[in-house]
């Protein structure tokens, strides 16, 4: 036996953390039925132990809270871990972690530039983004230290450089996060670059989402000039400390990047030398909303070489790299002073394979040559791509140019492989489309909007689980939910929550008679499903406690809406008081029979009628459960018989005949996925379900909110083979429809490109539909969850697909879950300290770990 995989906080050895830390580790070994009997944890500072768990006798392997007294700021410790299994092996490992500020120890002092700035486009910048500021500090240090760590952020996204070099490779910090109560300050080892006597730190500060127009809060008052806070500690082998902290004795200049924009591009002019040193402003910020980064940073995670260069009919230039990614690209620039070079980035291309912009943002980087041969990267922005349009250069070699993932780093938990070359491609397509879209929060997509919609996440958080570990990432989102989420319970439609889109809410509210700001179903909803998505993927029950106030708080929102406000409908108050029928919401969106261009807002109100109080029922009864969970028995109960009475009132009005009051497929999918359908009403319910699929010639007709559960619905009401036939469906619109049209990430909206391959307006790299890649792994290959976290797993493929052969792994949080089957045998990997139920050719089977074969 041995240990592996030591995580603190769900990190391997994080620097720089102020939260109380959790440990998990797995066990491996060979010995069939492998049980975790007991574990012993130690922390220590280097001189001593601060905390001895003593022996416990208990097979929890993760979240294992520290209960020692408090830790000490800026302080590195080690952790350690011994297991005794049931066949008395015994196993010990350690790993590290370090904490950062945990008392008020900052005494660096918030500085700004002085340098006259001019304001951006009110609306989306339009690449009118004033320069770039670097600010810099010189200090001198004595000989003799033995650690050193920079301590920084930044109002905007900046770069640290000491000595002339880059701290590291980190990009866009301090990232992406509800600035007022929650921005992040990273942790930087500069031991190695840090030398004796004089030295030089730079932090060069660009637009960032802080003072980019698309991402700036409406509501909320912020600087409008970039401003630093540092602190650089040195630890001498005497023991003494030096600090060096930013004290308004730095000095700030302008540069080559001579604007900035996420959304537009940056402009950098390589004939702009650095400028004068000017002084800057000491202002006081106060260091209350200065939160450790809670997660690993945004790092160029691939590098692709372009593949081809092609001139298309109308002259442009393009290169293609053959996979859409969320990024930028690195390029080798020889070209005469003066020279203007333009990268314009696009996601798919017109018919004829010219350049096609399919959003509002311009996705543009120009360099300007000072005559010296370069490689040159975009220093603060990111675009989400496959080609790239170039002008200005006399000749575009393929050589010349590639491009970098940026992404949040997280560990790969999910491989699948199988007999289909399409279904792999799909696969595949959903891993980029997560890669890309999960860079510092979980966006809904790299290109026109970057923001962090709560839709898309609780649709697609099963999925992101058994593709990646996404619990520190999710766990840092929700306390951005939270931080978010207005005093009376409201979730808006993105964490953090954006001008764009507080500017949508507030005028949806005028139109449907409400005020200010709303809560939207299947969108807010966020609040409750997405921590017990990740309960149910991790046996996380931290995140139930730590969320139980935001969800609770949301949940009361919803009872109270609908206590308060009247529906549109003659209802008898009774019964319209348990309904959440009012407001704005989004609906099932983007159904493919129902067009939904634009501001066009119409077209929602036929799925929200039902939308809304599902979602509002699935809500309110989870927080039954998860009360459950957390041993709150008045809370359930109080949740458990509000959401009956919710239910009873849905049934009263949505389901008194043989028919639901819409033609909508979704509405039948959500109430048999919510467990809405009375006993008398399944036959029928599920009849009409079929008949609406076959009546639109066997195509799905589902929405963002309907399809998670479509294919689970046809399974439960005994219909599998239309599940199996909707997955291999090749016309549009399917699944298979993009893979065979060349999508390499998931579209938005299902008919983003026309069967004669023209380009629609609309994003190719959206992840929400592919959710299906979960019900791939539990149906198809045959994974499904026993018990929360996998601690026990149901093994059991479809032999009704139309595979010859099957293999997919998940890395839970206990090791390695996987499966390859063919028609003739199945093999099973079962990880220490759990236990499987096997189903294979009618035979049911009950195992421990080990490889077993059937």
């Amino acid at each position: 036996m041995r240990l592996e995989r030591l995580r603190t906080l769900h990190r391997i050895d994080p620097l720089g953390i102020d939260q109380t830390p959790e440990f998990s580790w797995n066990i491996a070994g060979t010995v069939p039925d492998t049980m975790q009997r007991s574990y012993r944890l130690t922390v220590d500072d280097g001189e001593r132990i601060v905390w001895d768990s003593g022996i416990v006798h208990s097979e929890q392997q993760s979240f294992v809270e520290y209960g020692g007294p408090p830790l000490r700021s800026r302080t590195p410790y080690r952790w350690s871990v011994r297991v005794e299994d049931n066949h008395s092996g015994i196993a010990t490992a350690s790993a590290e972690f370090e904490t950062a500020f945990l008392d008020d120890d900052w005494v660096g002092r918030w500085v700004e530039s002085t340098i006259p700035r001019q304001q951006a486009d009110v609306d989306w910048g339009h690449g009118t983004q004033p320069p770039a500021v670097e600010f810099l500090r010189r200090f001198d240090v004595r000989g003799g230290f033995r650690r050193a760590r920079l301590y920084a952020t930044a109002l905007g996204a900046y770069r640290p450089s000491l000595n002339g070099a880059r701290i590291d490779d980190r990009e866009l910090a301090p990232e992406f996060s509800v600035y007022r109560s929650r921005l992040y300050y990273q942790t930087y080892d500069v031991t190695t670059q840090l030398r004796a006597g004089g030295n030089e730190l730079s932090l060069y500060v660009g637009d960032g989402w802080y003072f980019c127009p698309a991402t700036r809060p409406l509501s909320h008052e912020l600087r409008t000039m970039p401003a630093i806070l540092f602190q650089l500690e040195v630890h001498y082998e005497d023991g003494s400390v030096e600090t060096i902290a930013s004290d308004g004795t730095e000095t700030c200049r302008t540069g080559p990047v001579r604007s900035s924009d996420l959304y537009w591009g940056e402009r950098y002019d390589a004939t702009a030398a650095f400028g004068d040193p000017r002084p800057v402003e000491v202002i006081d910020l106060g260091r209350g909303n200065l939160v450790a980064q809670p997660i690993d940073p945004i790092r160029p995670m691939e590098l692709l070489p372009a593949r081809t260069v092609d001139t298309s009919p109308d002259g442009d230039v393009i290169v293609d790299f053959g996979q859409i990614i969320a990024g930028r690209i690195r390029v080798r620039i020889d070209a005469p002073a003066g020279t203007e070079v333009t990268l314009e980035h696009f996601e798919v291309p017109t018919v004829d394979g010219g350049y096609f912009n399919s959003t509002y943002a311009g996705q543009k980087d120009v360099y300007v040559s000072d005559g010296t041969p370069r490689e040159y990267e975009p220093l603060f922005t990111f675009h989400g791509f496959r080609y790239v349009r170039v002008s200005g250069l006399p000749v575009v070699r393929a050589e010349d140019f590639t491009a970098v993932l940026l992404t949040t780093p997280k560990e790969r938990t999910g491989f699948f492989e199988c007999s289909d070359a399409g279904l792999n491609r799909l696969h595949e397509n959903v891993l980029w489309s997560q890669r890309n879209n999960m860079m510092s929060i979980p966006t809904d997509c790299p290109t026109r909007e970057k923001a962090g919609f709560t839709g898309d996440i609780q649709i697609y958080t099963p999925a992101a689980f058994v593709n990646e570990d996404v619990t520190s990432f999710l766990t840092a989102w929700l306390r951005n939910l939270a931080a978010e989420q207005h005093d009376h319970g409201v979730v808006p439609m993105t964490v953090p929550f954006t001008t764009p889109y507080e500017r949508l809410s507030l005028s949806m509210s005028e139109q449907y008679g409400t005020e200010g700001v709303t809560g939207i179903a299947g969108w807010s909803d966020a609040a409750v499903i997405v921590p017990w998505e990740m309960y149910r993927a991790t046996g996380n029950t931290m995140v139930l406690r730590e969320s139980f106030s935001s969800m609770s708080s949301w949940c009361d929102t919803i009872i109270a809406t609908a206590r308060a406000e009247r529906g549109p409908c003659d209802l008898p108050e009774e019964l319209d008081r348990y309904l959440w029928n009012t407001g704005f919401h989004f609906g099932e969106w983007l159904i493919p029979s129902r067009e939904q261009k634009g501001g066009d807002f119409e077209t929602t109100k036929e799925s929200a009628a039902y939308v809304a109080p599902f979602f509002g029922y699935r809500s309110v009864r989870l927080l039954a459960d998860i009360a459950g969970i957390l041993g709150l028995g008045d809370e359930r109960d109080r949740y458990a018989a509000h959401a009956e009475a919710m239910k009873d009132a849905i049934q009263r009005v949505f389901m008194t005949g043989d028919e639901l009051p819409t033609k909508l497929m979704g509405g039948y999918v959500l109430a048999f996925a919510f467990d809405l359908v009375p006993a008398e009403r399944w036959q029928a319910y599920a009849a009409r379900l079929v008949e609406l699929i076959e009546a639109n010639d066997g195509l799905l007709d589902t929405g963002f909110l309907a399809t998670p559960y479509l294919l689970d619905v046809l399974v439960r009401i005994g219909r599998a083979d239309i599940a199996i036939d909707l997955l291999w469906e090749r016309r549009q619109p399917s699944w298979l429809y993009q893979v065979d049209m060349g999508a390499t990430a998931i579209w938005e909206n299902w008919k983003a490109i026309a069967p004669d391959g023209t380009p629609g307006v609309s994003s190719f790299d959206h992840y929400a539909f592919g959710c299906v890649d979960d019900w791939i792994c539990r149906e198809v290959a045959g994974i499904k969850m026993g018990a929360p976290g996998y601690k026990h797993a149901v093994i059991a493929p479809r032999a009704d697909t139309r595979l010859t052969w099957c293999s997919r792994s998940l890395l839970t949080e206990f090791g390695e879950l996987a499966v390859r089957w063919t028609q003739d045998e199945l093999e099973v990997v079962v990880p220490c300290n759990t236990t499987a139920t096997v189903h294979w050719r009618g035979e049911r089977h009950e195992v421990g770990s080990g490889s077993h074969r059937f």
